[in-house]
């Protein structure tokens, strides 16, 4: 596998980044039992910004291990939101497991809203936690609609740092991702130390097609980095190809609080955004996850029906 070349992330690409969209994937999300009889649960908040009319919004679970996708939409009201303190629990009604969410507005959902991205546009931010009897604590996770390809034909990688893994450490982290293709696609994870040195060089994950993975880093490293490639062999399918969002998870032994870390892609705007970093660009994601392959996805899903939010 090549060694890729790290491009410079320019200023303007958090702005565009930031911007709102109309599919987002939330990477890592449950309802099952953790350490010490604790229970890990998500809470889920999606906003419509919107001020003239109300949004169907498909949240479409993708469970860990690739078994069959399901979809409920949601309808949240303008200006409004809708939430649910354990999203997989109380809507998907699954119990143990984990897995991803991908979240979008399709046109054939919303038939009086103008088919344009930044009409159809919402936000959604999750919250993986666990309800112990010392305290609530978790981690936030965003959505996010950037992820990896193939890194022979992307050319794009990705780095977490601040890396500590180890119990003589005192942390502890997981490597997740979740894989939005039809193929089975393979994750290297290459590991550096602080100060530059390769501790351990494209240690590999297989990820099922449309489907979670999240395993322990099989490392020890103290304020490490780690780097994320993709090796997809369905690159080159135009219906299959994969888009892999990965990430990190570094728990504290003493106080159980964990912290969630999406990769930075080591691209500039021009590579990540189809036009560049024009206006119109943080809407138009070229090969990225958009409505097109959000579609294949939903239409493999078990449709469990629709829910409201609640209005008080």
């Amino acid at each position: 596998m090549k060694r890729i070349l790290v491009l410079a992330i320019v200023a303007i690409a958090l702005p565009l980044a930031a911007q709102v969209n109309d599919t987002y994937v939330i990477p890592a999300v449950g309802n099952t039992g953790g350490a010490n009889f604790t229970r890990w649960a998500t809470q889920l908040s999606v906003f419509n910004p919107q001020t003239k009319y109300d949004l169907r919004v498909s949240v479409v679970f993708l469970p860990t291990g690739g078994a069959t996708p399901l979809e409920v939409l949601i309808t949240v009201p303008a200006n409004g939101s809708w939430s649910s303190d354990n999203i997989i629990g109380d809507v998907f009604e699954r119990s143990g497991v984990t897995g991803s969410l991908l979240a979008a507005t399709f046109p054939e959902d919303n038939p009086a809203v103008p088919n344009d991205v930044l009409s159809r546009s919402f936000l959604v931010v999750a919250n993986t936690y666990n309800n112990a009897r010392s305290g609530t604590f978790g981690q936030t996770i965003p959505g996010t609609w950037t992820g990896l390809q193939d890194i022979d034909t992307d050319g794009i990688s990705s780095i977490a740092h601040g890396i500590r893994n180890g119990n003589s450490i005192g942390y502890r982290t997981n490597v997740g991702a979740v894989n939005l293709g039809r193929c089975s696609v393979t994750m290297y994870v290459t590991v550096f130390d602080e100060d530059g040195r390769t501790v351990r060089n494209n240690i590999p994950f297989g990820l099922p097609p449309m489907g979670h993975l999240q395993q322990t880093l099989p490392v020890i490293i103290d304020r490490g980095s780690v780097e994320f490639y993709i090796d997809d062999p369905c690159a080159n399918d135009a219906n299959n190809y994969a888009v892999v969002f990965p990430y990190t998870s570094m728990i504290d032994n003493l106080s159980g609080d964990p912290s969630y870390q999406s990769p930075v892609l080591l691209a500039s705007p021009s590579v990540l955004f189809k036009q560049g970093v024009k206006a119109e660009a943080a809407t138009s994601l070229g090969k990225k996850i958009d409505l097109t392959f959000a579609r294949r996805l939903r239409g493999v899903a078990v449709s469990l029906g629709e829910v409201t939010a609640r209005r008080h």
